[in-house]
Order: structure tokens, then C-alpha cells, then sequence
């Protein structure tokens, strides 16, 4: 009789195990939409650099702005966990993020390879991202920040985002690498997945 109602319990056990489960499963999901807002985020920062670059640059060759715009989505996301990381050590964070500015800068130095392109995109250095990072044509304060309109408004998927200029982009919903910019002046770009652009400037 004693092992019967032993028996008995065990699926009253079994049924009070479950429910922890489910709430980790809730939080492991709430940190998967977080973390891809934040993508989405990092993602539209480097459009909007890489595109800056290619007009300053007169950059033509799409493979080229890809790869310029793929070494600042990755900036992007390393400065966020330097940030994180070093967020009560001031040396530590300057230290970190000027090695991130200086290695972006590298990448994009070996991307562009024409000196006179790169050239203007290092003369240009202090209007892509703010400081600290080392410079060799000429010496850009530290304390500069980034020149570009503030963000203004984020979908809550990521894939639209607003600036206070009135400039809008947004991204594809079913092929991220597509994208659409408006300018605040009404220009136009459409980027499509091979990185080839269409550009349309507003009649008056």
C-alpha cells in the first residue's frame, strides 16, 4: 500500500517541474527580440556611414561599399559591448574604443586600396564617427562627435528608423540587404541584395 501511494505522487511532481521551464523559455525569447533590434540598429548605422562615405569618396564599385559598410556594422556592434564592458573603467573604454576606430579605419584603408580615395575618407574621418582614434594625415580631437542627424524614431522591429531631419531608411522585411533611403533633401536610394544602387533626386 505504501509503494501505490508513492506511486501515486509522482505526477503531481512532474506537473510543478514543468513550469520553470516555461518562464526560461519566455526570457530566452524577450532576449532573442532584443538582441535583433539591436542587429537591425547596428545595421542601419553602417548603411548610413558606408553611403557617406561612398558619396564623399565617389565610390562606384558596390562590392567595395559592402565591404566598407560591413566593417562598420561591425564597429557598430563592438563598440556597444566596449561600452558594456568598460562602463566604470574611463581608461579602459577610451583605450577600447579608439582600437575599434583604428581598426575600422584599417579595414576600410584595404577595402578603398586607391590612396586618393582613401585619402578623402581619412580627411573626412572626424564626420563618420566620433573619437577617440588615432589619425596619420592630421590630428582630429578626441571630443568630437559624430555629424549626422539624430535618431528620431525605431520601428519595433528594427527595420524602419526615423531622424529628426525628416530622412527616413528602411530595410526589407523578407531580404535584409535591401534598402531604402530618403534624404532629408528628398533624394532617393534604393540598394538592392548585390549592393547595386538606383538613385532618384527630387525635381526642384
Amino acid at each position: 500500500m505504501l509503494l501505490a501511494a508513492c506511486s501515486q505522487d509522482k505526477p503531481a511532481a512532474v506537473v510543478t517541474d514543468a513550469q520553470p521551464t516555461t518562464a526560461t523559455a519566455t526570457t530566452d525569447s524577450t532576449a532573442t527580440e532584443v538582441k535583433d533590434v539591436m542587429d537591425s540598429t547596428y545595421r542601419v548605422e553602417a548603411d548610413r556611414i558606408a553611403q557617406q562615405i561612398a558619396t564623399d569618396a565617389n565610390l562606384t564599385d558596390t562590392a567595395t561599399v559592402a565591404r566598407v559598410r560591413q566593417a562598420h556594422y561591425e564597429r557598430a556592434s563592438q563598440m556597444a559591448t566596449a561600452r558594456k564592458q568598460y562602463a566604470t573603467d574611463t581608461t579602459g573604454q577610451y583605450a577600447a574604443l579608439r582600437a575599434i576606430n583604428d581598426n575600422t579605419a584599417a579595414q576600410v584603408k584595404t577595402a578603398l586600396g586607391n590612396s586618393t580615395q582613401y585619402s578623402t575618407y581619412e580627411s573626412n574621418l572626424g564626420t563618420y564617427y566620433d573619437g577617440p582614434y588615432t589619425a596619420t594625415h592630421r590630428a582630429l580631437p578626441t571630443h568630437r562627435v559624430r555629424r549626422g542627424p539624430a535618431i528620431d524614431k525605431v520601428s519595433d522591429d528594427g527595420r524602419k528608423v526615423k531622424f529628426v531631419n525628416g530622412a527616413k531608411i528602411k530595410r526589407d522585411e523578407d531580404h535584409p540587404n535591401e534598402v531604402k533611403i530618403k534624404r532629408a533633401n528628398g533624394t532617393k536610394i534604393k540598394i538592392d541584395e548585390d549592393g547595386n544602387r538606383k538613385v532618384k533626386k527630387p525635381l526642384f
